[in-house]
């Protein structure tokens, strides 16, 4: 499937809809025998034994918003449980701070006196457990940002503008818990859609989970020497230590089109390359490998508080080990070129609603959205083709990707085979 977002194209072109990519390594699909089983209960103990273990540090870096985000909400906070029995969201920020790094900034010197969001995805996890999926928002969006509440006792004015930005607002460029109750608050007001917890990721504790896992094997697609993300190499399958691997998250400009929806492309590829050498490591038999890690991603993280109660956690986790890797849905908000600003993206409908629907009614993704699921694969939920009002949408969507989908088979660098990355031993 090609990422029509991905390459300049006219203005009033329908891209077809395409997702993140988070493939899991696939291994041997059926306990058989006793040993097995047994080998299964040491690593669900093992996981139990982690999380009880740095409980108290989850707990610790967990973010206080009560009273912050929406000025003009008059609800209460809703005390912690443990979601049994109802569908939950979990609003996922990946944010970029970059104060006092030193030469470990790697970046624009003028995104280094804030903290910048640069990255959001709203993972819904069905009512049965059955089905997760993850809606990553597009940080050039531009949307209505609620008057939001800050830590200082100020209050913003609502505004139309980059979804980004409503970090930024919350935050008065400095303080987490002010930006992640606005962008929660944007994120409930653009959707529709109730946000029941949140985790805060910042990038340079990426830089250490990468450098705990040993490097990352990852094929560059082209040659790259950006001077803004401090980032210079070749093309190819290379193993990327943290800070490399960082300074790819980060660059823009100096990869693809240039465009966000590119850099999120760049960042969710990098990401199913972490997975796929996560899965490789054989942590059971290495537990101090796995403590170093594991204290490596809960230092990087900080949850709301209902999701800092480890018992709450732990259970939620339990809760998903059945869940099918085709039920594992990644896709990106329905959006288009803005025809005001090329450099900008808005809502596209009826795709956006429909997709927002279903997840406030706990349904799949209807079946004019493309995604990709647990296993790496692309698809299309199973339903009743659609009204033929939604056909034209459609047909312009597929046509709109098929033209670079054949360039790009022309092209000289397009090859039949590609070697493995990593490369095979």
């Amino acid at each position: 499937m090609i990422n029509a977002m991905s390459t300049p194209q006219p203005r009033d072109a329908r891209p077809i809809l395409h997702s993140a990519t988070l493939p899991f390594k696939s291994g041997a699909a059926r306990v058989v025998s006793l040993v097995a089983f047994t080998c299964v209960l040491l690593l669900v103990w093992t996981v139990f034994f982690v999380y009880h273990s740095f409980g108290s540090q989850l707990s610790a870096n967990s973010i206080n918003t009560n009273g912050l985000g929406n000025a003009n909400s008059t609800e209460s906070a809703a005390p912690a449980d443990s979601f049994e029995g109802r569908a939950v969201n979990i609003l996922i920020s990946g944010i970029d701070s970059r104060q006092n790094q030193g030469d470990d900034a790697n970046g624009d010197p003028d995104e280094l006196s804030s903290i910048h969001s640069d990255t959001t995805m709203f993972m819904h996890i069905s009512a049965d457990r059955s089905r997760i999926q993850v809606v990553s928002i597009p940080r050039d969006l531009i949307t209505d940002i609620p008057s939001c509440r800050r830590s200082d006792g100020t209050t913003s004015s609502a505004y139309t503008g980059m979804f980004n930005s409503a970090f930024s607002t919350g935050s008065n460029d400095t303080d987490i818990a002010g930006g992640i109750a606005c962008t929660e608050a944007t994120v409930e007001q653009l959707t529709g859609t109730k946000v029941d917890g949140f985790v805060v990721v910042d990038f340079h504790g990426f830089r250490g989970l990468i450098d705990a896992l040993g490097g990352v094997w990852f094929d560059i697609p082209e040659d790259i020497d950006d001077s803004k993300s401090d980032l210079h190499v070749q093309a190819g399958c290379q193993k990327l230590d943290g800070k490399t691997a960082l300074a790819y998250a980060r660059t823009r400009y100096a990869v693809g089109d240039g465009s966000d929806l590119g850099r999120i492309s760049n960042q969710q590829k990098l990401v199913a390359a972490i997975m796929r050498e996560l899965m490789a490591k054989n942590f059971v038999s290495d537990l101090p490998s796995l403590l170093s890690f594991t204290k490596q991603g809960l230092s990087a993280l900080q949850p709301s508080q209902n999701l800092s109660n480890i018992n709450t956690d732990v259970g939620l986790m339990l809760s998903l080990t059945s869940v099918n890797r085709s039920n594992i849905q990644f896709i990106t908000s329905p959006n288009q070129y803005s025809p005001v600003d090329p450099n900008r993206v808005i809502n596209l409908e009826p795709q956006f609603s429909q997709v927002w629907e279903a997840i406030r009614k706990d349904q799949p993704f209807p079946a004019t959205i493309e995604f990709t699921n647990g296993s790496g694969e692309d698809g299309q939920t199973n339903a009743p083709a659609q009204d033929p009002s939604a056909s034209p949408s459609s047909s312009q969507s597929a046509s709109a990707s098929a033209t670079p989908s054949a360039s790009a088979s022309q092209s000289p660098s397009a090859t039949p085979t590609q070697k493995p990355c990593p490369p095979e031993k």
